[in-house]
């Protein structure tokens, strides 16, 4: 059950990176997805770091395939996620996008792995995912509404092939290529001339401030999906990806605190009895689900 544990460590460091992610794009400190998205994606190639310690061998053909398939999934899904978050609310965002990202994970494990339901599975999974639509307010424009949804299927791709490569070699090869594989995937965003202009000359005009605070976010972003990439080696994908709901919980949490804070860029109400109800029946579910899988 440690996986399950992992999983809910890193749904809570989640929680604070989507809220951080919001208020970048909100504030327009980040002037275009796609430079966020490019960030994300060129700092994967920390993990060079690692290599020292005799734990990264030369791939195989599958393991270059599944790595650059990974990443590009991934790479692609945060690109859709903040354009939705550029015009939507994290609060509205988070939860389908983690609904969406359970469902696709557990058809795409079912695909590509055999994964069947065993146990409580299904009665938790379907508690979290439940719970977790329940946490949107479902204020979306048609188009934030696909980005989320292409996002969310994206990232539920991403997590089982992440899990095939675990299953072809160690954990730390395969994280270590699966990233640099990133690093493949954020060069594809600078072959449009557009794109280069755009992207660094954004970089360049951010302060130290800014620079400093994006690193922080996700340099916590990076420890968090290690630990989602350690529960998914040890675990079920599909249980990992359900397990997200939990995080928006927190989020709801946080979104309440940060909001009176930053009314401009964050926005949650409880303030009428129905979404009262709402938010504590979805957290009912969450917490429901996520007890069965212990069960």
């Amino acid at each position: 059950m440690l996986y399950l544990f992992l999983a809910l460590a890193a749904q809570v460091l989640n929680a604070l990176v989507v809220l951080a992610d919001k208020y970048l794009i909100a504030s327009k400190l980040v002037v275009k997805p796609v430079v966020y998205a490019f960030l994300i994606a060129v700092l994967s190639g920390v993990v060079i770091v690692i290599l020292p310690f005799g734990v990264v061998v030369t791939p195989t053909v599958a393991i270059i395939f599944l790595s650059l398939a990974v990443s590009f999934a991934y790479v692609f899904s945060i690109l859709f996620l903040y354009k939705s978050l550029a015009v939507s609310d994290a609060s509205d965002v988070a939860p389908i996008l983690g609904a969406v990202s359970a469902l696709s994970a557990l058809l795409f494990n079912h695909l590509f792995l055999g994964g069947h339901p065993v146990g409580n599975f299904l009665g938790g999974f379907t508690f979290l995912v439940v719970g977790t639509v329940l946490m949107s307010y479902f204020r979306f424009s048609g188009r934030s509404l696909a980005y989320v949804i292409f996002s969310g299927m994206l990232f539920g791709l991403s997590s089982v092939l992440v899990k095939m490569i675990f299953l072809e070699t160690t954990f730390w090869n395969g994280f270590f290529w699966s990233r640099m594989g990133n690093v493949v995937a954020a060069l594809i965003f600078l072959i449009p001339s557009a794109n280069r202009r755009v992207i660094f000359n954004n970089i360049l005009s951010l302060s130290f401030k800014t620079k400093f605070f994006i690193l922080a976010n996700k340099t916590l972003a990076g420890f968090a999906f290690l630990l989602i990439l350690l529960a998914i080696n040890l675990g079920d994908v599909s249980v990992v990806n359900a397990i997200g709901g939990v995080q928006f919980v927190i989020l709801i949490i946080f979104a309440l605190i940060f909001s009176k804070k930053f009314p401009d860029y964050f926005y949650e109400s409880v303030s009428n009895r129905m979404t009262i109800v709402q938010k504590v029946g979805a957290t009912i579910l969450v917490s429901t689900g996520y007890v069965l899988l212990f069960i």
